[in-house]
């Protein structure tokens, strides 16, 4: 437990950053649903 209260700051900063991460990831991963360009639906 004693190396937990040490690196509390840089595990909570670990996962902040893996957090960003995903949300980025998703992010270029959505599917477009409607051609930005001509503004037809995909199927």
């Amino acid at each position: 437990m004693d190396t937990v209260g040490k690196n509390e700051k840089k595990i909570a900063e670990y996962i902040r950053q893996q957090l960003q991460d995903d949300i980025a990831e998703d992010q270029i991963s959505l599917k477009e649903f409607v051609d930005p360009f001509t503004g037809e639906k995909k199927k």
